[in-house]
């Protein structure tokens, strides 16, 4: 038997290294782009003269785009390339941030942020050149480090949104910081990163796409609208219902599915989705809570520290940096306790830590440690579920798979979101204009239940037969030789 080049070894290593890298300065672009955005709608909204409500479309005709984008998107790029379709992605999103920092009145804006839509597909659309290139244990740590750059980015373009701020007088000179972000990005892709090489049928069902992205517009819709016009709201929930009723029927009857829902429900994939749902309700939905339970004033509301935006700030800022730790860490312990043990682990920290601000909610180092469980919880899940689906699918539906789970857990933290609005609403106390403790101690119990149920439903996958790859220079070297990568 032969042994490998070293060499050839070292020159695909290197090879290797070098489209990671530039990916993780994608997805930190990315990161940085959605961090950036929140810190300054006071000013954008001062600075083009619209109201409160209306600034809100700001984030919310983001969401609705990205939400429709995702599955269409990326089951394209396992149809006509996944690198072809992030560089189409990329342009649109680099036209939207120009248009957001230039536009001279609010609808341009707003049309600018329908461009950035598509943001939310770079990773799935990355996962997928990253699954193609190298697999086993090394694609896992590439997976990790995407996820990790994404987390520190939207930190980091939090805290560059204050600086800034302070350093630039003008909106629009504030609003072109992201621009230079992307447009390094866009050079990046057109340049340096590689095709991926599988393809799914080059045919496009377009029913299947409408219906959709119709499901989504209208569910998206429907569940934020519940909240302030509740018939509305459930008026398009049940259109929705309807909508994916049709899309399941057609999409069994039909020879190129635009999601193959055989696959997609196999035991190797539904527990990681419903999983992915249920953190999805944990992650986004407790958000928002988190930081008025910290805000609380004991003497008014009889809950909370009272704590300033900067201690607050600084408290979700090392939330997220373990997030970003636990997300680069868990390809090197799922080498001790497999992918599915570190699934389980993750969800299991993450109710613990629930469980942390149950009974310890009057306790600020109590509830720092279930802020700081959650956050390296999350960073595992977040790092191990996508390892977990594109490990699950085959090489020519890699994009669709991961997209798909990007939506499922956009959809859990929508959903999560309005109920747990509607939750507070119950224990409103008057007086204060403020929910109970009562409210927040129900959505922890909630979110205790959901991450808790999560071990149950992971070990209902179905045990893989083959082995992980090696991860030497070599051997990745020598398997590449054979695929002809």
């Amino acid at each position: 038997m032969t042994s490998p080049d070293p060499t050839l070894a070292t020159r695909s290593n290197k090879r290797i290294l070098a489209v990671v890298g530039f990916l993780v300065f994608v997805e930190f672009s990315s990161g940085f782009l959605q961090g950036y955005y929140l810190p300054l709608l006071d000013s954008v909204r001062d600075h083009l003269g619209v109201s409160d409500a209306s600034i809100a479309w700001f984030i919310t005709v983001q969401t609705l785009t990205a939400g429709v984008c995702v599955p269409i998107l990326s089951k394209l790029g396992d149809i006509f390339g996944h690198r072809r379709i992030l560089r189409i992605g990329i342009v649109t999103v680099l036209i939207g941030t120009v248009l957001v920092a230039l536009a001279p009145n609010y609808p341009l804006v707003l049309l600018g942020r329908v461009l950035t839509g598509p943001i939310a597909v770079w990773l799935p659309l990355e996962l997928a050149i990253v699954h193609n290139q190298i697999q086993g244990e090394t694609a896992r740590r590439a997976i990790g480090m995407l996820i990790s750059a994404l987390t520190i980015g939207a930190l980091i373009g939090s805290l560059a949104a204050g600086l800034f701020s302070s350093l630039l007088s003008s909106t629009a000179g504030q609003l072109m910081v992201p621009v230079v972000m992307v447009a390094v990005s866009t050079v990046f892709v057109f340049t340096l990163v590689p095709e991926s090489t599988s393809r799914t049928a080059p045919v496009i069902d377009w029913l299947g796409f409408i219906l959709l992205a119709l499901f989504m517009l209208a569910l998206l819709t429907g569940i934020k609208a519940v909240t302030s016009q509740a018939g509305l709201g459930f008026a398009l929930i049940a259109v929705a219902i309807v909508l994916i009723g049709v899309f399941v029927w057609w999409e069994l009857r039909t020879s190129s599915p635009a999601l193959n829902l055989r696959l997609l429900t196999s035991n190797r994939l539904w527990p990681v989705y419903v999983t992915s749902f249920l953190f999805g309700m944990v992650l986004f939905g407790t958000q928002s809570i988190t930081t008025t339970f910290l805000a609380g004033r004991p003497e008014v509301v009889g809950y909370g520290f009272d704590l300033s935006a900067g201690t607050i700030s600084l408290t979700n800022g090392t939330n997220m940096l373990l997030a970003a730790v636990g997300a680069a860490v868990y390809a090197y312990i799922a080498k001790g306790i497999s992918l599915k043990g570190v699934l389980v682990l993750g969800s299991a920290t993450v109710a613990i830590s629930q469980l942390f601000l149950i009974v310890g909610h009057g306790s600020l180092p109590l509830v720092v440690i279930g802020i700081a469980l959650a956050g390296f919880g999350s960073g595992l899940l977040l790092g191990g579920l996508p390892a977990a689906t594109t490990e699950a699918s085959p090489a020519d539906e890699t994009g669709i798979a991961t997209g798909v789970y990007n939506s499922v857990k956009t959809l859990g933290g929508a959903l999560a979101g309005a109920v747990f609005a509607l939750i507070l609403g119950m224990f409103v106390i008057p007086e204060a204009g403020a929910s109970s403790v009562g409210g927040y101690i129900s959505i922890w119990v909630i979110c205790a239940a959901a991450t808790g149920l999560c071990p149950v439903l992971l070990a209902l996958i179905r045990p893989e037969s083959s082995t992980e790859e090696p991860t030497s220079a070599a051997d990745i070297a020598a398997d590449q030789t054979r695929e002809g990568v």
